[in-house]
């Protein structure tokens, strides 16, 4: 409806200016066809009268002639005639109107016309015509006409054309107000509502306006447009499904072969319990032993199998593929978790890992699983940044003043860092750019797979935050993945 509004002011503007020009034009044109015929008037007056005056000042001289023009003033009721000298020092009731600067014509025996205004702000047409008096004196014959009439005549055609303005657009608003509401506003609420259901995700409702004017052709356009991206969101989710399911294979890779990477010191913790156990096993088969000493045997064995056990139980569940689901966990019991698959390998390479957890419980909302696997890898390229051994400090605290890339969806929210520092070889600034990039490394061949700090970087972007690092090449380098603290995205 306001477009209706807009565009009907917008064709009475220019219709209401169109005929204000018109009606300005025509009023001009008629004011000065007026003048013309007044001064016409006044002109065939003038002549009359200038040629009795001269033959009457010739005949019978100066007295009579002004006496004639004081009769012939009374002959014109809307005409005032007077007699005026063209010169200075005369009585005041011969002078002119009007200065002698704007008569200076009359001494070329030119009639002179032009406007006055008298003191109470009346207009007058003023005509004057040359008349030489014998002795080379020059007088006037004035004729002074009344522009009222004009001037009322201009108001009513003034009042006449603002009656005729107020009229039509009175009449447009009305007319265009009744047509556009059923030309334009109801068709228009229509593709709004259809555009508004658009915007919601709903593509089951078709909206068609028949005709073959615009807003039909605009239907049509939005219903073909409706269609594609019914097409299109079918599309994406199929395609962001195949996405998921081929990331969350790599993902799964990726863990097979960081399980692979703590194999070797794995199949270690697991060969000296087994060692313990044989050994158990070949005493209590021994004969004449103390039956005290088979039960300590016995005790031990088991011992042993409950270890072996738990390190099988942490593989199997950090190698199993299970549903992602976010919820509230607690860093320091994650942090605790991949000790025991560390161990090994930190044992081997002479590395010393660091546990800085909070005193209290701290709280994030994060899949476990997935987070295990970011801290994993974050410290294996730890660990192989640190050939000759070293230490990596693993620590947890609340975030209080960061400075949030504009990527993050939802940054008015609390904030926790899960940091890791290593003392390794650093990473050049070039190397930065590019070290989160699929497939990117910069380990010999067969040393890694290019992934881990990838799938690092996508599993904290989907909880919803980022990693920054600081490296100083040469002194170690710094991880920090920052988490939100809230659960709101996913509890709405």
């Amino acid at each position: 409806m306001r477009l209706t509004i807009k565009i009907t002011l917008a064709i009475l503007l220019g219709v209401v200016l169109i005929f204000s020009v018109y009606s300005y034009l025509s009023i001009q044109r008629e004011r000065e066809q007026l003048k013309r015929n007044l001064s016409r008037e006044a002109r065939h007056i003038g002549e009359s009268l200038r040629v009795m005056v001269t033959e009457l000042w010739q005949q019978h001289g100066e007295d009579e002639a002004l006496g004639f023009l004081l009769r012939a003033n009374q002959g014109y009721s809307e005409t005032l005639v007077r007699w005026i000298w063209v010169s200075d020092n005369v009585p005041s009731s011969y002078q002119p109107r009007v200065p002698l600067a704007h008569l200076d014509r009359l001494h070329f025996e030119e009639t002179v016309t032009l406007m006055a205004a008298s003191d109470e702000g009346h207009d007058f047409l003023l005509t004057y015509l040359p008349v030489f008096i014998p002795g080379n004196r020059l007088g006037a014959i004035e004729l002074t006409e009344s522009m009222e009439e004009m001037h009322e005549y201009i108001q009513e055609s003034l009042r006449r054309s603002a009656i005729v303005i107020g009229a039509l657009v009175v009449s447009g608003l009305l007319l265009m107000t009744v047509l556009g509401s059923i030309w334009v506003g109801r068709p228009m609420r229509k593709l709004r509502a259809q555009a508004e259901r658009i915007g919601t995700g709903d593509f089951t409702t078709s909206v068609n306006l028949s005709g073959s004017d615009e807003l039909s052709e605009l239907s049509s356009t939005i219903e073909r447009m409706r269609g594609q991206l019914a097409e299109a969101r079918d599309a994406e989710q199929v395609a962001q499904a195949a996405k998921f399911e081929a990331l969350e294979k790599l993902r799964h890779t990726e863990r097979l072969a960081t399980l692979g990477q703590l194999s070797a010191g794995m199949a270690h913790e697991l060969g000296t319990p087994l060692n313990v156990i044989a050994g158990r096993a070949k005493l209590i088969i021994r004969e004449g032993m103390m039956a005290e000493d088979i039960s300590r045997s016995a005790i031990i064995i088991h011992e042993q199998a409950q270890r072996m056990t738990g390190i099988m139980r942490q593989l199997l569940s950090f190698a199993r593929r299970g549903e992602a689901r976010k919820q509230r966990i607690d860093l320091n019991l994650v942090m605790r978790a991949v000790l025991p698959l560390l161990e090994p390998t930190l044992n081997k390479q002479q590395i010393e890992l660091s546990v800085e957890d909070a005193s209290q419980e701290f709280l994030v909302c994060a899949d476990s699983a997935q987070l295990q696997q970011v801290l994993l890898n974050l410290i294996l390229n730890g660990i192989h940044a640190m050939p000759d051994g070293g230490r990596i400090i693993v620590s947890s605290f609340p975030v209080t003043d960061v400075d949030i890339p504009d990527a993050v969806e939802d940054p008015d929210q609390s904030w926790a860092c899960l940091q890791v520092s290593d003392q390794g070889s650093g990473i050049e600034p070039e190397v930065q750019k590019l070290m989160f990039d699929p497939f990117f490394t910069t380990k010999d061949v067969g040393e890694g797979t290019g992934l881990g700090l990838s799938i690092a970087y996508g599993i904290i972007q989907e909880h919803g935050g980022w990693i920054a690092v600081d490296s100083v090449p040469g002194k170690g380098s710094s991880f920090r993945a920052y988490l939100p603290v809230d659960c709101r995205k996913e509890e709405t």
